[in-house]
């Protein structure tokens, strides 16, 4: 028979090692460009209560799933052409091989062949006509509007998209998210505001998650301190209950 004060204070362990290792990704990816802090969801108390109630379980934190901010960062001027930021709600479209990808990171770049890839993974860009291309060496502004003119001549405008449900998407790491199979759909974006020259900086606080740090440590100690007494008690119970010669 499982005792539920050590199967309390082992799932205590486990969900604050979960908060911890998100913890340290935000930070970790704190410098990332479109990167979105990541944060786990902990099953609420009321719902664990009812359940012990019910005599389904103990109560006891259980870690459902992650969850991303949708919060835009602060946007840094960084003076590229190919550099842009979203002023709205929405995402640039990429291509992968999984298929379409979504970021707000718009470190752009040209390869060799004059696409317009993106910095972190070399992803092409998509346009509304597919993948971005353009002639090397000409000069290529974006506009507020998206419109992306090669010597003053628009070619494209950048895909952008909205997703119509907080979890429509799912995340491939922290700045670029693809479609998630319970998305109903992904709704186009037909006047965003792109800025030239800026790109978003992650929505991670590293101070914030430093002081959630501090508390999610204490925490871990309260759960490891709940294991130790109880299983010394245990111990000493076994003890009592032994026979003397």
């Amino acid at each position: 028979m499982t005792d539920r004060i050590l199967e309390i204070g082992s799932a205590g362990l486990e969900s604050t090692d979960q908060r911890v290792r998100k913890l340290m990704d935000n930070m970790v990816n704190a410098d990332i460009p479109g990167y979105k802090k990541s944060e786990a969801v902990i099953r609420g108390f009321p719902l664990e209560l009812e359940s012990a109630t019910q005599r389904l379980g103990p109560v006891r934190p259980q870690v459902e799933s992650s969850h991303y901010s949708n919060l835009p960062g602060a946007l840094v001027k960084t003076g590229g052409k190919l550099d842009v930021a979203l002023g709205t709600d929405g995402y640039f479209v990429i291509s992968g091989p999984w298929g379409d990808g979504y970021t707000r990171d718009g470190r752009f770049q040209l390869d060799k062949d004059g696409r317009i890839i993106t910095l972190a993974g070399n992803y092409p860009v998509l346009g509304q006509s597919g993948p971005l291309v353009v002639t090397p060496g000409a000069d290529v502004e974006i506009t507020q509007d998206g419109e992306v003119r090669v010597d003053r001549v628009v070619v494209d405008k950048l895909r952008v998209i909205n997703p119509e449900q907080a979890d429509a998407l799912t995340p491939l790491n922290g700045s670029i998210f693809k479609r998630s199979e319970a998305a109903s759909g992904l709704q186009e974006v037909e006047n965003p505001r792109v800025i030239q020259g800026y790109v978003e900086s992650s929505n991670v606080n590293v101070i914030d998650q430093m002081m959630e740090m501090i508390m999610v440590e204490r925490t871990y100690n309260v759960n490891a301190k709940i294991i130790s007494t109880r299983d010394a008690n245990l111990s000493r119970a076994m003890e009592m209950g032994r026979p003397t010669q």
